[in-house]
């Protein structure tokens, strides 16, 4: 069943937002393409920081993208998450092309 995982990044600006995308997207482009089971990718403001979220095919294909790419980003970044908020994802549409 595919999830929706949000990590909330308090205390953090826009510029550590972008900053973390681009070091994703740095991440992901020398991994030769997104990992395994992403299936979409955003962040948004919140609060006085910033929310990452994603949707995954499965809890196991997130997992370790979150502690082997994401966290040691957000760490080299100064910044620190709280624990990922996992939902179960009951439908998805993708637009057509």
């Amino acid at each position: 069943m595919a999830i929706v995982v949000e990590m909330l990044v308090p205390g953090a600006t826009r510029q550590h937002a972008d900053l973390f995308d681009a070091s994703v997207d740095s991440a992901v482009a020398q991994a030769g393409g997104p990992p395994e089971g992403l299936m979409v990718h955003f962040a948004r403001p919140e609060g006085d920081g910033f929310v990452i979220c994603n949707v995954w095919r499965s809890e196991a294909d997130m997992k370790p993208f979150y502690d082997q790419v994401f966290l040691p980003i957000l760490a080299a970044a100064g910044l620190s998450a709280e624990a990922p908020k996992v939902t179960p994802l009951w439908a998805f549409a993708r637009p057509s092309e």
